[in-house]
């Protein structure tokens, strides 16, 4: 069976397969996503030469490489223009991949990634327009439109975890202020309850814990998530009211941390745009997770799928 070697590059982790042509993930390596750029290339290349070293029986050697990464990738997929949350800002990861291993390489936005997956595999599969918002470290969107992800003219469309939601308001990490990732990325939440809430009796803080604290009547904690819900649902209610999607597939760590945020967006986009835009709007769970980040990373190749190659 045929493959390509795929890649899901985030703010906090790094995952890598290959992806056979039925969708299987195998050879899974796992990275943390570390701000050294040369600590960050020599766990990336060692956990690609780790699964090229041993093929499983039954898969061919993968013939690309497909990258879903955070940031903006210029047209031709060679680079990553901006990676707030990645210490590759203008690192011509395409060339690298070809140069150490061999393979033709395409790196896609990994909304854009997401959202392929999903459209390919996932709960709402075929669903066209298609919109996915992934509430992970950052902010992550990604948009299908007659069956291929939309780039935009520069292929610098999704960013809308930089778009504004209060002018002037919380630094975010991409160095502006105010942005809807500064409220509701799982990074912003958590740095937030270390200075406001204090330090937690079981280590680092993550989504679920301050969730934890809310409930148990922490005012601060409250505070934070409070903010977070309102800047989600709104983010939503605008993206949807903006794309008319057929679809809307919610995923990203920080559901996966606090699960009833994902039917208070829903009620809240229900509630908030006119029957036109709600009426035959469909809401989704993300089936693959990172899975649809490598289904769709793998897909833009062009090799397994070649009706779904990204631009």
């Amino acid at each position: 069976m045929r493959s390509v070697l795929a890649g899901d590059l985030g703010g906090t982790k790094c995952r890598f397969a290959l992806v056979g042509e039925d969708f299987s993930v195998h050879r899974v390596q796992h990275v943390a996503t570390v701000r050294d750029r040369a600590a960050f290339l020599d766990a990336f290349d060692r956990a690609i030469g780790s699964i090229l070293g041993q093929v499983p029986d039954g898969l061919d050697r993968p013939t690309a490489a497909g990258f879903g990464t955070a940031g903006v990738i210029p047209v031709g997929g060679r680079a990553i223009d901006r990676a707030p949350n990645l210490p590759l800002d203008g690192f011509p990861l395409g060339e690298h991949v070809e140069s150490r291993f061999g393979l033709p390489t395409t790196l896609l936005n990994d909304g854009r990634a997401s959202a392929l997956g999903e459209f390919l595999r996932g709960h709402a599969v075929g669903a066209d327009p298609l919109l996915c918002l992934f509430f992970g470290t950052g902010i992550g969107i990604g948009v299908v439109v007659g069956g291929r992800p939309y780039g935009g003219a520069t292929n610098a469309a999704g960013e809308i975890g930089h778009t504004t939601f209060v002018p002037g308001g919380r630094p975010c990490p991409c160095g502006g202020t105010g942005h809807f990732e500064a409220y509701c990325g799982g990074r912003a939440i958590v740095e937030r309850a270390a200075a406001e809430v204090g330090i937690h009796a079981e280590g680092a803080w993550d989504v679920g814990k301050v969730v934890r604290a809310a409930e148990a009547g922490n005012p601060a904690a409250r505070v934070i998530l409070t903010d977070a819900r309102l800047a989600a649902c709104t983010l939503a209610e605008n993206a949807c009211t903006l794309l008319n999607p057929g679809a809307l597939v919610l995923g990203g760590g920080v559901l996966s941390g606090w699960p009833a945020l994902r039917s208070t967006i829903e009620e809240h986009v229900r509630a908030n745009t006119g029957a036109a835009i709600h009426g035959g709007l469909r809401f989704a769970p993300s089936l693959g997770g990172s899975d649809a980040i490598l289904w769709g990373a793998a897909a833009a190749t062009g090799v397994l799928w070649p009706g779904a190659n990204a631009r």
